[in-house]
């Protein structure tokens, strides 16, 4: 009779562990779908945002959010999953009102898939190190704020280069170097164009 007893309780927590087992895998495989992120009403513009940039519509491979939005690896995964679920639970029994979630874009995410030995700059006669910047500890979205998330149209809401001037400013030594590769037409116009861009924005 208790070997009867003690064999029910066990199925009973086998069956259990089963459920939740299949419950958390399944729910796991379905949060790390961008599609998940836009069950979310405030969220649903940077989906739209993010589903005609380049990371969604690549030719090589479409980067969910989760790819760009956790660390590499099975930790940097569960974290991200540990963020998003209490971002979810604020939002069922928190303040409705309360702000979009800032995910963090990782560097280390980035060049998973851009490797900096293939990065090239696409703007004629002004090629950029990426190499040089990444060790100086600068982080690839100071540059690219708004490819994945830019405008309805798909296309970024910054231009990269308009980074670099507001950047190298404040390293006047740095700056005052770049005539030794590039000619000072192209630093002026440069100059030129990012200033009227500030202007207009204004």
């Amino acid at each position: 009779m208790a070997m009867a007893k003690t064999f029910t309780v066990f199925i009973i927590v086998a069956a259990i562990v089963i459920v939740m087992s299949i419950t958390l895998g399944g729910m796991a495989v379905y949060s790390k779908q961008s599609s998940f992120c836009a069950s979310c009403k405030v969220m649903q513009t940077r989906y739209a945002g993010w589903e005609r940039s380049s990371h969604a519509r690549s030719v090589h491979s479409k980067a969910d959010c989760i790819d760009c939005h956790s660390e590499p690896g099975i930790i940097g995964e569960f974290k991200a999953h540990i963020n998003g679920a209490r971002y979810v639970l604020i939002k069922l029994v928190g303040n409705e009102n309360s702000p979009i979630l800032k995910g963090k874009v990782y560097t280390r995410s980035c060049i998973q898939c851009h490797k900096v030995s293939d990065l090239v700059s696409k703007n004629p006669g002004h090629e950029v190190n990426h190499a040089a910047h990444l060790a100086h500890n600068l982080e690839c979205v100071q540059c690219h704020s708004g490819i994945a998330h830019g405008t309805l149209k798909g296309d970024p809401s910054a231009h990269a280069l308009e980074s670099c001037v507001n950047c190298h400013n404040q390293h006047q030594a740095q700056l005052s170097r770049c005539g030794l590769c590039h000619p000072s037409v192209m630093i002026n116009n440069l100059f030129l164009n990012n200033r009227s861009n500030k202007r207009i924005s204004m």
